[in-house]
């Protein structure tokens, strides 16, 4: 490990240089802590490596040539280095960590794998959407679910403490990539302490559950949600409602739209939206007809609803009705909502998930 260490350090700052060629002793200055992923960051973006940011610890985020270095190395002489990088408060950039994680997913090795995870999270850099993608891959394939849930155990260690945004979008990546199983099997382990749960990882299991048509699992875990004290929000009663419509259960949707008014949540423009095409599309008319009237009291409506429920009355031989409507959206064209809407809300989280 000697020889790579020297090889190392002759790119890096002197400060790195200075730092692994000390001796093998924990550094007596602050303890690093981990720094909780903002919750705000959708499955996170790799924030910016601002050595100001190291919170009163003399050091730097080294270069970003050390990952394809690192990547060349023996994963024991690796796991070693990070170690001695993370006492020395010296921090390796989000790429590097991400190069590593790939480098442990292609090689299938697990163990390399949840080491490098650790010294991320502890590390001043915040996983981002790649570096949950690389977790997925990695638990993906796993036969047995006792070494995933060991990692999962130890991302809880490692996090104690804080909100349980990191094994949410743990997660929320499982399921991304197609492993739902593995999801909620880490779910199930997550029960077992309710700290380790909140809104968004109940929001994230039942939409799960509802795409893959499994209704009444998807209930339980709603009543337990409310078992544990957890309050269901806007995104709960949205991701109900469109999973029940999507599966042609209009009368649960309108039960839980009504639940959600006296629970004091108000409906929003997905709610209505969902509301209403799916009794549109039933043919009850009179349900959409009765949602579109609610909505425009509170909401500007979409074009697009405009002409989903015109198609509907027009299927439904409600010609008059519909010619009404089509007048109706015609004369408010302006006061719509159209797809420049959309396009600048949609750039608008797009800049908020580059920061």
């Amino acid at each position: 490990m000697l020889l790579l260490i020297r090889c190392l350090t002759a790119g890096p700052s002197r400060l790195a240089a200075l730092a692994l060629r000390r001796p093998h002793v924990r550094a007596a200055t602050t303890k690093s802590t981990t720094p909780a992923v903002p919750p705000s960051r959708l499955a996170g973006s790799p924030p910016a490596e601002d050595p100001a940011a190291d919170q009163g610890c003399e050091s730097e985020p080294l270069d970003r040539g050390w990952g394809s270095t690192l990547s060349r190395a023996d994963p024991a002489e690796v796991a070693g280095i990070l170690r001695r990088l993370h006492d020395e408060h010296i921090h390796l950039g989000l790429g590097t960590f991400n190069l590593l994680l790939k480098q442990a997913c292609e090689a299938e090795d697990l163990a390399f794998f949840v080491k490098v995870f650790r010294y991320l999270l502890l590390s001043k850099a915040a996983p981002d959407l790649t570096s949950y993608m690389h977790v997925a891959r990695a638990i993906g394939d796993l036969d047995d679910p006792e070494p995933m849930l060991r990692f999962v155990r130890e991302v809880l260690e490692i996090t104690h403490g804080r909100d349980p945004t990191v094994v949410n979008r743990i997660v929320f990546a499982a399921g991304r990539y197609g492993h739902i199983d593995k999801s909620l099997i880490i779910f199930e382990e997550l029960k077992k302490d309710k700290k380790c749960l909140d809104v968004v990882t109940f929001n994230t299991i039942l939409d799960m559950l509802g795409k893959a048509g499994q209704i009444d699992p998807m209930l339980r875990e709603v009543k337990l949600m409310e078992e544990l004290g957890i309050s269901p929000d806007i995104v709960t009663y949205n991701t109900v409602i469109n999973c029940l419509r999507r599966l042609g259960r209009l009368d649960m949707c309108k039960s839980v739209a009504t639940e959600m008014v006296g629970r004091g949540i108000s409906p929003d423009l997905r709610t209505y939206s969902a509301l209403i095409d799916g009794f549109g599309r039933a043919g009850r008319i009179n349900d959409a007809l009765e949602a579109f009237e609610q909505m425009k009291k509170s909401h500007r409506p979409s074009v697009y609803v405009y002409r989903a429920l015109i198609s509907d009355l027009k299927k439904a031989g409600r010609l008059e009705l519909a010619q009404n409507l089509s007048d109706e959206m015609n004369s408010s064209a302006s006061d719509l909502l159209g797809p420049q809407d959309f396009k600048k809300k949609f750039k608008g989280k797009r800049q908020v998930r580059s920061r």
